[in-house]
Protein backbone atom coordinates (compact mmCIF):
# COMPACT_ATOMS: atom_id res chain seq x y z
CA UNK A 1 0.00 0.00 0.00
CA UNK A 2 1.53 2.98 -0.53
CA UNK A 3 2.13 5.40 1.48
CA UNK A 4 1.30 9.06 -0.16
CA UNK A 5 -0.49 9.85 -3.47
CA UNK A 6 0.61 13.04 -5.53
CA UNK A 7 -2.43 14.77 -7.43
CA UNK A 8 -0.89 17.43 -10.22
CA UNK A 9 -3.97 20.10 -10.45
CA UNK A 10 -4.58 22.75 -13.08
CA UNK A 11 -5.87 25.54 -10.54
CA UNK A 12 -4.20 27.58 -8.08
CA UNK A 13 -3.07 26.39 -4.57
CA UNK A 14 -6.34 28.34 -2.50
CA UNK A 15 -8.68 26.38 -4.10
CA UNK A 16 -6.96 23.04 -4.32
CA UNK A 17 -7.25 23.29 -0.26
CA UNK A 18 -10.91 24.19 -0.67
CA UNK A 19 -11.72 21.36 -2.87
CA UNK A 20 -9.34 19.17 -0.59
CA UNK A 21 -11.25 20.21 2.26
CA UNK A 22 -15.01 19.92 0.81
CA UNK A 23 -14.07 16.37 -0.58
CA UNK A 24 -12.40 14.80 2.43
CA UNK A 25 -15.56 16.65 5.14
CA UNK A 26 -17.71 14.75 2.76
CA UNK A 27 -15.96 11.40 3.52
CA UNK A 28 -16.22 12.40 7.38
CA UNK A 29 -13.31 14.28 8.10
CA UNK A 30 -12.51 17.13 10.19
CA UNK A 31 -9.94 19.35 8.60
CA UNK A 32 -7.66 21.38 10.09
CA UNK A 33 -4.73 23.72 9.14
CA UNK A 34 -1.32 22.67 9.55
CA UNK A 35 1.82 24.04 8.97
CA UNK A 36 3.00 25.78 5.35
CA UNK A 37 -0.46 25.47 3.98
CA UNK A 38 -1.00 21.76 4.68
CA UNK A 39 -4.12 19.97 5.89
CA UNK A 40 -4.52 17.92 8.20
CA UNK A 41 -7.50 15.44 8.47
CA UNK A 42 -8.97 13.18 11.14
CA UNK A 43 -11.79 11.20 11.85
CA UNK A 44 -13.22 8.52 14.66
CA UNK A 45 -12.62 8.67 17.51
CA UNK A 46 -9.37 7.68 19.28
CA UNK A 47 -10.46 6.67 22.40
CA UNK A 48 -12.96 4.26 21.17
CA UNK A 49 -10.75 2.96 18.95
CA UNK A 50 -7.98 2.00 21.32
CA UNK A 51 -11.03 0.46 23.05
CA UNK A 52 -12.80 -1.94 20.39
CA UNK A 53 -9.50 -1.42 18.25
CA UNK A 54 -10.16 -2.65 14.61
CA UNK A 55 -13.53 -3.45 15.54
CA UNK A 56 -14.56 0.22 15.14
CA UNK A 57 -16.63 0.65 11.76
CA UNK A 58 -14.94 3.11 9.13
CA UNK A 59 -16.43 5.83 9.88
CA UNK A 60 -15.82 5.49 14.15
CA UNK A 61 -11.95 3.83 13.63
CA UNK A 62 -9.43 6.88 14.05
CA UNK A 63 -7.43 7.94 10.99
CA UNK A 64 -5.20 10.95 10.47
CA UNK A 65 -4.22 11.73 7.00
CA UNK A 66 -2.48 14.58 5.80
CA UNK A 67 -2.48 16.73 2.81
CA UNK A 68 0.71 19.02 2.09
CA UNK A 69 -0.12 21.75 -1.29
CA UNK A 70 2.78 22.96 -2.99
CA UNK A 71 3.39 24.40 -6.55
CA UNK A 72 6.61 22.36 -8.49
CA UNK A 73 9.23 24.46 -10.64
CA UNK A 74 7.27 24.04 -13.75
CA UNK A 75 4.23 25.73 -11.93
CA UNK A 76 1.96 23.31 -11.21
CA UNK A 77 0.33 23.04 -8.09
CA UNK A 78 0.54 19.42 -6.20
CA UNK A 79 -1.58 17.81 -3.63
CA UNK A 80 0.14 15.23 -1.52
CA UNK A 81 -2.44 13.16 0.59
CA UNK A 82 -0.05 11.43 2.91
CA UNK A 83 -1.10 8.96 5.48
CA UNK A 84 -0.80 10.35 8.90
CA UNK A 85 1.41 8.95 11.73
CA UNK A 86 -0.83 7.03 13.60
CA UNK A 87 -0.26 2.95 14.04
CA UNK A 88 -3.18 1.50 12.71
CA UNK A 89 -1.50 -1.81 13.54
CA UNK A 90 -1.24 -0.74 17.64
CA UNK A 91 -4.95 0.93 17.14
CA UNK A 92 -6.37 -2.69 15.96
CA UNK A 93 -3.76 -5.09 14.91
CA UNK A 94 -4.58 -6.59 11.50
CA UNK A 95 -8.01 -5.17 11.49
CA UNK A 96 -6.21 -1.69 12.35
CA UNK A 97 -4.16 -2.26 9.52
CA UNK A 98 -6.57 -3.10 6.80
CA UNK A 99 -9.07 -0.02 8.48
CA UNK A 100 -6.00 2.17 7.83
CA UNK A 101 -5.12 0.52 4.14
CA UNK A 102 -8.91 1.39 3.00
CA UNK A 103 -9.22 4.78 5.05
CA UNK A 104 -6.40 5.64 2.68
CA UNK A 105 -7.53 4.25 -0.51
CA UNK A 106 -11.09 5.96 -0.10
CA UNK A 107 -9.52 9.71 0.74
CA UNK A 108 -7.17 8.86 -2.26
CA UNK A 109 -10.57 8.00 -4.57
CA UNK A 110 -12.57 10.65 -2.90
CA UNK A 111 -10.05 13.47 -4.03
CA UNK A 112 -9.25 11.85 -7.10
CA UNK A 113 -13.04 12.27 -7.76
CA UNK A 114 -13.38 15.92 -6.73
CA UNK A 115 -10.33 16.83 -9.10
CA UNK A 116 -11.54 14.74 -12.30
CA UNK A 117 -15.24 15.94 -11.98
CA UNK A 118 -14.34 19.58 -12.00
CA UNK A 119 -11.77 19.07 -14.86
CA UNK A 120 -8.83 20.04 -13.23
CA UNK A 121 -6.55 16.97 -12.74
CA UNK A 122 -4.05 16.47 -14.79
CA UNK A 123 -1.82 13.43 -13.63
CA UNK A 124 -2.09 11.14 -10.01
CA UNK A 125 0.71 8.93 -9.34
CA UNK A 126 0.70 6.70 -6.06
CA UNK A 127 4.17 6.78 -3.73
Amino acid sequence: MPESHDFFIAADPESVRARVRDALAREGYTVEDGEQGALRATRGSMGLTLLIGGLANDRTFHTRLDVQVMVTADGRTVARLIRGSGKAALKGGALGVSRGNRAFEQAANALHTEFTQAGILTDSVAG
